[in-house]
């Protein structure tokens, strides 16, 4: 069940805290109309996973997972409190009923992590001992330890396969001792408090990229002379958030020097729109089209690329676009045979031999749901053996070919096998791997180049806890690097979801979160720099408090807000009171590429 394992693993960066508090709704007695149990985050493609009122093992309510479509799995999820219980023996229990389940089973699950990523302590889904076929209310267990060195448990319940199950009634021990779920009242900042945020904040004049760049001076200080301006983004679809980095990247561009923007997408394809924004060849909506994402296939990321093709074009200066993501090695197989082809013939059988088992791997992935180590091993192996004969031979290639080609022709091996290596356990992960890659841009610009990138807040925030990309960039760059992530109070966004790729609208921010206390101060539009914030202050140590922090990725959540200490995350924040819908390019309703990953950092 690697798969359930991989999804699990992402979650880490998704499940939802407390309420402000360390109320879990353990019945799931506390639901909203549209059959959300707050605060758990409920989901997974292919499965309908809704707060039952007509059938529960206790109270009135319960959660019912049932099977749709594909092979994928259903989830709730949710994260513990770390307080009390580290280095405890924890047992989780629950009720579990079931109709027709088969090609699968239903059961709980509870995954303790250590630092950084892939460092799983202790991991129990029930794989082989979960309830199956159809069965009445039944209670069922997991014991396990928590280790001193834990950073983060997350647990919930899940539906592999087929048919249909019902939970209910959970709860927990720690040393034989009853987890006490109540529910307390959040955070809500006074009136001091407001006055700084007020007193702090830039505000912003519009979104809009056309206009004056009168409010965004203040910039100037807040970036400072870092190198890497790393801008964020709280949903893959909110109209505002692409408008205001549009805005920024022509602001550092026009005003502070910087010459590369990069996102998060595939970093081979992404030559493509350069080709585009340097030298005006081939088409913007088809290369845009081409980076697979539908998240950037937008109005906002179109006109945003328009906007750096005549920044060059009338010789305002200079702006580059890069990607620095890796997930899918069709494009970068292509670059390495076209090389491989002119720089070294006598190797081709051999490479296409090898790529050929990537493209099975690759294509079998897309199709399968249970996936392990193994399952990947001939992918990774032979892009392995593929990077290691052109690194062999590199010096021999450059007797031919100019230095960018070869290392061009290397990177695109190296990114082939980056796809299969965030599936190992032992691999890079991918936000590893996509710091290799900014530091691989950097690498290949002339000397103090700066750039812009642009990616979820999941990857670019600097918390160690995790591991993310920004973390990573942070430990090699320290304050050569500023981080700006965003959020919002209410409002609608773009997402794949139950209506396929649309419109989808996310509950409001409420008391206990950073966002409301943003809402509160009644400003439309700011930038807050976090680096005031002070811990000893009581007007604005609150920022240093774990808060709820709204996170969506490409999948819509009705409910989002997770457990985060913002100023371990970001150097400031950009707030937008309402967010509204990135136009998509994409046609409404279709399915998202087998590519896209259904992110939820």
């Amino acid at each position: 069940m690697r798969a359930i394992v991989i999804f699990l693993s992402v979650l880490v960066l998704a499940a939802p805290a407390a309420h402000g508090s360390d109320f879990l709704n353990l019945d799931f007695e506390r639901s909203t109309p549209s059959g959300q149990a707050r605060p758990w985050y409920l989901g997974g493609a292919g499965y309908e996973v809704v707060v039952d009122t007509t059938t529960a093992m206790s109270g009135e309510n319960s959660v019912r997972m049932g099977y749709e479509s594909g092979n994928r799995f259903g989830v709730a999820t949710l994260t513990f409190p770390l307080d009390g219980a580290l280095g405890k023996e924890v047992r989780y229990t629950g009720y579990i009923k079931t109709e027709g389940v088969t090609d699968g089973y239903a059961g709980l699950w509870w995954r303790v992590d250590g630092p950084g990523q892939r460092n799983m302590l202790a991991f129990d889904n029930m794989d082989g001992r979960g309830a199956t076929g159809t069965t009445d209310w039944t209670r069922y267990e997991i014991e396990l330890s928590v280790d001193t060195l834990a950073v983060n448990i997350n647990f919930g319940v899940l539906l592999t396969g087929k048919g249909t199950a019902w939970f209910d009634a959970l709860a927990v021990e720690l040393d034989e001792e009853a987890y006490k779920d109540s529910l307390a009242p959040g955070f809500v900042p006074d009136e001091e408090q407001l006055a700084w945020i007020r007193e702090t904040a830039i505000p912003l004049d519009t979104d809009d990229p056309s206009a004056p760049h009168d409010d965004l001076v203040p910039l100037k200080e807040l970036v400072g002379d870092a190198r890497i301006v790393a801008l964020g983004e709280g949903t893959h679809g909110t109209r505002e958030f692409f408008r205001m980095k549009h805005r920024i990247t022509e602001f550092l561009a026009s005003e502070m020097g910087f010459t590369v923007f990069a996102i998060e997408a595939n970093m081979p394809e992404a030559r493509r729109v350069n080709d585009y924004v340097l030298r005006g060849e081939g088409d913007s909506k088809e290369a845009l089209t081409g980076l697979y994402f539908w998240t950037w296939n937008t109005e906002e990321v179109l006109a945003m690329i328009e906007w750096m093709r005549e920044f060059n074009a009338e010789g305002k200066g200079r702006i580059e676009f890069w990607g620095f993501d890796l997930q899918t090695p069709t494009v970068a197989m292509e670059d390495v045979e076209s090389f491989v082809e002119d720089a070294d013939p006598e190797y081709l059988d051999s490479l296409r031999e090898e790529f050929d088992r990537v493209r099975d791997t690759f294509l079998a992935a897309r199709t399968t749901g249970d996936r392990d180590d193994e399952f990947y091993e001939p992918w990774h192996e032979s892009a392995t053996r593929v990077l290691e004969h052109l690194e062999e031979n590199q010096e021999r290639y450059l007797a031919s070919f100019d230095v960018m080609t070869v290392d061009w022709a290397i990177q695109n091996a190296r990114v082939v096998r980056q796809g299969a290596d965030m599936w190992m356990e032992d691999g890079r992960s991918r936000d590893e791997s996509m710091a290799d890659n900014v530091d691989w841009i950097l690498a290949h610009t002339p000397p103090g180049t700066k750039v812009v990138l642009w990616a979820h807040n999941g990857h670019v925030n600097r918390d160690p806890t995790y591991a993310p990309m920004g973390s990573v960039l942070s430990e090699r760059h320290a304050d050569d690097m500023s981080v700006f992530g965003f959020a919002f109070h209410e409002g609608e966004y773009t997402a794949v979801g139950k209506d396929r790729l649309g419109t989808y609208g996310t509950s409001s921010s409420e008391a206990g979160s950073v966002e409301w206390a943003l809402h509160k101060s009644g400003m439309a539009r700011f930038i807050l720099d976090l680096r005031s914030a002070s811990v000893e202050s009581p007007r604005s140590g609150w920022l240093a408090s774990t808060l709820d922090f709204r996170s969506i990725g490409a999948v819509a959540v009705e409910y989002a807000f997770f457990p985060r200490v913002v100023t371990d995350m970001f150097d400031a924040l950009i707030f937008f009171e309402e967010s509204h819908p990135s136009r998509s390019l994409t046609r409404p309703g279709s399915p998202p590429p087998e590519e896209e990953e259904g992110e939820e950092e």
